[in-house]
């Protein structure tokens, strides 16, 4: 996309909002439309058989007494009914008792009514036919009136025939169509009144973050965020804003390293606060997860959180580069998974993964990429299901083979193409199992020699630990590396996640 046309994170928000009210209110209005159109007919349908019932009725009992005037009284009181526009009573002989003719009928349409009776065949079965004419569409109803007190054969006493316009129908139907617009259009414009009031929202604490990762990642550290409310964006904000302070610090203290060495690891305490500590513990599964950046801060970053339906959220992630740059695009990238499961009730891996890209697309000012694992664990099935944004394989440790194996599910990392679409895969736990996030700073951390600590290393260690739980486990790992790479700078920041189903 041309870079004079590159739509932020608002108007994409906004457009999809709009979008959706525009997709259900169109939808609705179909279908109310033509709900309410088969119901006027049906309805019309329904008024001409009771009418033509009735007046069979009363005409069998004029007829029987010869009351024309009283025939002709009953077809006068259909005037008020809607859609009626003509009624008529023959006798059996054809001669016209009565009628009554509310507008003038086209000759086609009289000419539909039957004339003088059949007396073959007699049936009191009350007879349809429709034409249309003039975009005016005329139902005929027909019927012969027979002698209502002989069960047997009873003899004609004449017949009735009724006709009903649509055109009342049509003129409700109309009315209808108009006051239904206007209420689409209203609650348009509040919907779309609303979606902007909620991109605001939503798209405002990620912008002043992303607005202060540019401002301090040029260099001014002077800068502070605002205060951006008591939850968790909040929160981040001012632990960023703490952090800024102590690079701030930092760089005043330069001519002292070791007050500079003071600072960064202040401020890489602060980074690794926004990674969950503790050693989660439920009667279904544990989990313990570990992080050390190789420069005071990183761009490394896990975390685990409850999402509102019960399930459990993991995800590791590994921005490109290191120290303070890569760790403001961490602080992004948190924001952002924050803000979706505190915004949204229905959580997808690959949704919030591609909304995640999505940002990091939009903020044309950060020249980093990353990559992602996001997991999404149901204790109540033993079901996880896991979206790759460019990261590694997991890893699964399988207990009833005590095989620790690789799925591969394939994704494009972070940061690079706005539109791309992410996927699900879905694995089921079984007790003993574990599940494995790691960076490739933990199988790529190297010895004096450079030698690659690797993965099979790490597949045997992870076999001698099985029995073990992920508190003790990331606890003999990293000793493990430790040892190993005595002597050698760590070259890269290393994060290590472990969830694990209980035995039975």
């Amino acid at each position: 996309m041309p870079s004079f046309f590159r739509p932020g994170l608002r108007t994409k928000v906004t457009s999809l909002i709009l979008s959706l009210i525009t997709l259900v209110l169109f939808s609705v209005g179909i279908f109310l439309i033509n709900r309410q159109s088969s119901q006027l007919k049906e309805d019309l349908r329904q008024t001409g058989l009771r009418e033509m019932k009735s007046l069979k009725f009363t005409s069998s009992r004029g007829i029987l007494d010869q009351d024309d005037l009283g025939i002709a009284d009953n077809l006068q009181n259909m005037s008020t009914i809607n859609g009626f526009v003509y009624a008529r009573v023959l006798s059996s002989t054809g001669r016209l008792i009565s009628d009554k003719e509310m507008l003038k009928l086209p000759s086609v349409v009289l000419a539909k009514l039957p004339g003088q009776l059949n007396t073959e065949n007699l049936s009191s079965e009350i007879k349809i036919e429709q034409i249309e004419e003039n975009n005016i569409t005329y139902t005929i109803f027909s019927s012969a009136i027979l002698h209502p007190f002989i069960a047997k054969d009873p003899p004609a006493l004449g017949s009735v025939a009724l006709i009903f316009s649509d055109e009342f129908a049509s003129s409700l139907f109309t009315k209808n169509l108009i006051n239904l617009s206007i209420a689409g259009l209203i609650f348009w414009v509040l919907g779309t009144a609303g979606s902007l009031a909620l991109s605001w929202l939503v798209v405002k604490p990620i912008t002043k973050l992303s607005e202060g990762a540019k401002i301090v990642g040029a260099g001014d550290l002077h800068y502070r965020l605002p205060d951006l409310g008591t939850d968790e964006i909040g929160e981040l904000a001012r632990q960023f804003n703490v952090m800024t302070a102590s690079l701030e610090e930092a760089r005043k203290q330069r001519e002292n390293q070791v007050i500079l060495d003071e600072q960064i690891r202040q401020a890489k305490e602060i980074q690794e606060g926004m990674n969950p500590s503790r050693f989660l513990k439920k009667p279904g599964y544990s989990i313990k997860g570990f992080t050390r950046a190789a420069k005071g801060v990183g761009g490394d970053y896990f975390d685990y959180q409850y999402l509102p339906d019960g399930r459990l959220a993991l995800l590791i992630t590994d921005v490109s580069g290191k120290s303070i740059s890569a760790s403001l695009v961490m602080v992004l990238i948190k924001t952002v998974v924050s803000t979706y499961i505190k915004l949204f009730s229905t959580i997808r891996g690959d949704q919030i993964v591609s909304t995640i890209n999505r940002v990091m697309c939009a903020q044309t000012h950060i020249d980093k990429f990353a990559t992602i694992m996001f997991c999404i664990y149901d204790p109540e099935t033993r079901y996880l299901e896991f979206t790759n944004g460019g990261h590694g394989p997991l890893l699964l440790y399988r207990a009833d083979r005590q095989e620790l194996t690789i799925s591969k599910i394939e994704g494009l990392p972070l940061g690079i193409d706005e539109d791309n679409e992410y996927s699900i895969a879905q694995t089921r736990l079984n007790p003993g199992d574990m599940v494995l996030l790691l960076t490739d700073g933990i199988t790529e951390a190297w010895d004096v020699d450079r030698n690659e600590f690797g993965l099979a290393r790490l597949r045997e260690r992870i076999l001698a630990y099985n029995r073990l739980n992920p508190k003790e486990i990331v606890e003999k790992l990293i000793t493990d590396i430790d040892q190993y790479t005595t002597g050698a700078e760590q070259h890269d920041d290393m994060t290590l996640l472990i969830l694990k189903i209980p035995p039975e």
